[in-house]
């Protein structure tokens, strides 16, 4: 029987050589945004952007890792071609960009 690989929330946040790994949720181009659903074990559908915008890199998490918010540490991949949700990778971080988004409760959080 093939193997299957462990759900992003268990695989190792670096790899052997100190890069970081990312599994990719959403490709570059994408009008569309995903996500990894624990509850589901799978990639989930969340929204569509609005018309005319789509995802100009890469998106994805950081296993293994929680933000403020409880999901993985977000990531945004400067790859020259698209990749897909799913696919993990390593990188190397370039920079952190703190942000703040508003909840569906009109609250703010960082």
């Amino acid at each position: 029987m093939p193997q299957t690989a462990p759900p992003p929330s268990r695989l190792p946040t670096f790899s052997d050589d100190g890069h970081v790994h990312v599994v990719v949720e959403t490709p570059k181009g994408s009008p569309n945004k995903y996500a990894f659903s624990d509850a589901l074990g799978a990639f989930q559908f969340k929204m569509v952007l609005p018309e005319g915008m789509s995802f100009p890199y890469d998106f994805g998490m950081i296993p293994s890792t929680r933000g403020a918010d409880g999901d993985p540490l977000d990531v945004l991949l400067l790859l020259d071609a698209p990749a897909f949700p799913g696919c993990v990778l390593e990188a190397r971080l370039v920079g952190v960009v703190e942000a703040e988004q508003r909840e569906r409760d009109g609250t703010w959080e960082r």
